[in-house]
């Protein structure tokens, strides 16, 4: 009986030892805003409205707040394609095409990588001083968050 408790005992003590490192390898990266960036919310943006003809257009600047270099694709309401650019972690990029800043609308779509879906740049970012900011981590939580829920294969509590 002494051995079997000792045996439990050693089994406890590993657990409650490695908890807190496999804790602290959980933090994420978190890259501190860039001077002259809007804070952004914590809470998911509201829907979008139905017309954004009065809504601002201005530059588009992305960080990737992502561990890996991403692509970044942009199309105009009417799916005209505007371009495709490399973004390197931890850079910030306002996008050119052909020489000239591009400048988006809140209904123009952004696509980041291969296999994510497009969202509106007017979800996904924040209009100040006449550009829209957008971080590569709001484009995932969007695109992936939709498409988490729709599976009905996935149980609820995974989701």
């Amino acid at each position: 009986m002494p051995l079997k408790r000792i045996g439990w005992y050693s089994v406890l003590a590993v657990v409650l030892l490695c908890t807190p490192l496999l804790a602290i390898a959980q933090i994420q990266i978190q890259l501190p805003l860039p001077p002259g960036w809007p804070q952004f919310p914590d809470q998911p943006p509201p829907a979008p409205p139905e017309r954004y003809a009065d809504e601002p257009r201005g530059l588009l600047e992305v960080i990737n707040d992502w561990e890996d270099q991403v692509s970044v694709t942009v199309w105009t309401n009417q799916r005209e394609r505007i371009g495709e650019w490399a973004v390197s972690p931890g850079q910030i990029n306002t996008f050119e095409e052909g020489g000239r800043r591009v400048k988006v609308r809140p209904h123009y779509k952004i696509k980041v990588g291969e296999d994510w879906g497009w969202v509106d740049v007017g979800q996904v970012g924040q209009f100040h001083n006449g550009a829209w900011y957008v971080r590569v981590r709001d484009v995932w939580r969007t695109t992936h968050g939709a498409r988490q829920r729709e599976r009905t294969e996935v149980p609820d509590w995974r989701r």
